[in-house]
């Protein structure tokens, strides 16, 4: 059997240009084989199991066995040995890789049988004196599709038996303690897990946008490092039963029917931070994308010169100024507030909105603490009223977080003291793979859900909505990755530079429908989250002096050219395709992606002008900050659409 090794270098060899310019770079894409005994189903690679389906439904979402480091990254294994086999009634995977150089070595079993039932062994076995770790051993996921909210019934260590429900509206904490066995069911089939070897605890995975919650060990109670000094040996159980609904809602036809809704589009802004600027010529193209407003973060010691070339690019830009604000946790707030209105003031940015925090509270802290000690965030709120807020010119004050829905859920401001609120949000934080990324798509939703009903009406903003980290509130550090590889918690990934990220991007927009999102950010001009190429420390491949801008370019210049106008209905999209658009006197303009991997087609209710960024025309739309003015169109109503790419759709009443 070939290893996934093996395969993964001979896809690289074989499609080098395409992997460019799909993902931003050659490292390649997971391979996941589709394995089916009997009526049990599901994906394999060396990470894991995902999909796990009995009779065509998914009852497990993943079952994985990652090892973190002690900033809650996810060593990358290195793969000792592999082998999969294969009978009518059953399958036995067997896989040993070590990682950390070999100071540690997990052998993992997983057999799986047609009369559903699985079993999965792991021996995590240190080389040296010990072994140090955040987490190590097996991870369960649980879908959120037919989950959220309904029946789950609790074995405890101890054998008592609880009957509860998977939350809702996300929850802040762990929902679940002291797992030994967990039993639901989804569309008439079911699924028994029991646990052993450790206690298992679940937690509420959608804050960080993952589709799922989470059973995982080891308890949170255990400090964040500990060490492995002996061998460890864990055993999960699956039973799957049941009769799948034959009902299920029918696949969506392929016809796409489109309307009017009394939303409207949100705006869309650059988030900026020192070196995110660029240079002259990337000034320029940032123009042409333009932006509703600018999200400046100010460190607590900004550089000289920052404030004033951010006051000049928003003139430039007609775009107002919201500021992130982060203060020195020794200082006093609304001293340090005052200097910066000072500075902000004598520099000519003029904010409209104003956030500000501490600089612990960039990091995750759980609901139950402890806490940063000193002023709190909603005394940070308050002094920002006094310093910065001054009748009748002065900014809004936000309440919320600079990193991800989870801060806000956990830190929830008093919204009786602030004028809106916000969080950011980053698609890597647990697993840095494509099916992951894509599937926070499918969770966004119910974040801003979550965030609304938090929000007691006060107008929701996002702050930059991206794949790659900002900062990282669990650990020391954002990842390095200077190979520019699939990695979690990563600050630059290389996805960003693809029509990856550009197809991605258009399903966040799509995410926000129905919901109370008025604003967000996608990207930043430059840098890590750009959309504009300028040399950079890390390789670029596929981009050089002659480069202007990355596929996302596209997609933030067409959705701020959208912000404020009717909002479109679109319904009888087949998965998974993801589309975004307005209606205005003059036209219907959307944008249809395909986040897949796989080709994918669509029939419009009627011909329309299209213009298509795909693999094809990657090079053209590249070096042409101004492409969706100058491609050429297609005038039709079939369209079909490549692996992640994009469709722009103009069609007249």
């Amino acid at each position: 059997m070939m290893t996934i090794s093996e395969r993964k270098a001979t896809q690289t060899m074989a499609y080098p240009d395409i992997q460019t310019r799909l993902y931003g770079t050659q490292d390649p894409a997971d391979d996941l084989r589709q394995i089916a005994v009997g009526p049990l189903s599901f994906l394999y690679s060396g990470d894991g199991l995902r999909r796990i389906s009995w009779q065509g439904t998914e009852l497990v979402r993943a079952i994985a066995w990652p090892i973190r480091d002690a900033n809650w990254g996810t060593y990358p294994p290195e793969v000792l040995s592999e082998s999969l086999q294969e009978t009518p009634d059953a399958v036995t995977c067997a896989l040993s890789f070590a990682v950390a150089s070999g100071g540690l070595r997990c052998d993992v079993t997983v057999v799986a049988g047609a009369n559903g039932e699985m079993r999965a062994d792991m021996v995590m076995t240190p080389t040296g004196a010990g072994f140090a770790t955040n987490r190590a051993g097996f991870t369960v996921l649980h879908p959120i599709r037919g989950v959220a909210g309904a029946p789950l019934t609790v074995t405890h260590s101890d054998g008592r038996r609880d009957n509860v429900t998977f939350p809702d509206l996300i929850s802040p904490g762990q929902p679940v303690f002291d797992i030994a066995g967990l039993a639901y069911g989804i569309d008439g089939a079911a699924v028994d897990i029991r646990f052993e070897g450790e206690v298992f605890e679940m937690e509420d995975q959608r804050n960080w946008s993952d589709a799922s919650y989470k059973t995982y060990c080891v308890p949170l109670v255990h400090p964040f490092t500990y060490e492995i000094t002996e061998p460890v040996t864990q055993t999960i159980h699956v039973t799957l039963t049941g009769d799948a609904a034959k009902d299920r809602a029918a696949a969506a036809s392929g016809q796409l029917v489109i309307g009017a809704s009394p939303a409207r589009a949100p705006d869309l802004g650059l988030a900026i931070e020192p070196g995110w600027l660029g240079d002259g010529a990337a000034r320029e193209a940032i123009l042409q994308a333009g932006a509703a407003h600018l999200l400046v973060r100010i460190p607590s010691d900004p550089p000289a010169g920052y404030l004033v070339e951010c006051a000049a690019l928003a003139r430039d830009l007609g775009a107002a100024v919201d500021v992130e604000i982060i203060l020195a946790d020794a200082a006093d707030p609304e001293t340090a507030l005052r200097e910066i209105a000072q500075a902000m003031a004598k520099a000519g940015l003029t904010p409209k909105r104003a956030l500000a925090l501490r600089a612990g509270f960039l990091a995750s802290h759980q609901p139950s603490g402890p806490w940063p000690k000193g002023p709190t965030p909603d005394d940070v709120i308050r002094a920002a009223r006094s310093a910065l807020a001054t009748p009748p010119d002065g900014p809004a004050i936000g309440g919320g977080m600079m990193t991800n829905f989870t801060e806000f859920n956990r830190c929830r401001p008093d919204t009786s003291l602030c004028d809106y609120v916000t969080h950011a949000n980053t698609a890597i934080v647990h697993a840095g793979d494509d099916m992951s990324v894509l599937e926070t798509l499918e969770t966004l939703p119910q974040i801003f859900a979550s965030a609304a009903a938090l929000s007691a009406g006060l107008p929701y903003r996002l702050g930059l909505v991206s794949i790659g980290m900002r900062t990282n509130p669990y650990g020391a550090a954002v990842a390095e990755n200077p190979d520019q590889i699939r990695r979690t918690m990563a600050r630059i990934d290389p996805r960003q530079r693809g029509l990856f990220a550009a197809a991605w991007a258009v399903g966040v927009l799509a995410a926000t429908a129905d919901s109370k999102v008025d604003a967000l950010c996608l990207a930043a001009p430059t840098g890590p989250f750009g959309i504009i190429y300028t040399a950079q420390d890390h390789p670029q491949v596929g981009y050089d002096a002659t480069t202007a801008v990355y596929p996302l370019f596209h997609v933030i210049r067409m959705a701020h050219s959208m912000a404020g106008a009717t909002r479109l209905t679109m319904t009888g999209l087949p998965a998974p395709l993801v589309a975004y658009g307005v209606r205005d006197a003059a036209a219907d303009r959307m944008m249809i992606a395909n986040p897949s991997a796989n080709a994918q087609t669509l029939t419009l209710p009627a011909p329309a002008r299209i213009r298509q960024l795909d693999a094809n025309s990657f090079d053209q739309a590249i070096r042409d900050p101004l492409w969706l003015d100058t491609a050429p169109t297609t005038e039709t109503a079939e369209i079909d659409l490549p692996p992640f790419a994009l469709a722009f759709v103009h069609s007249g009443h």
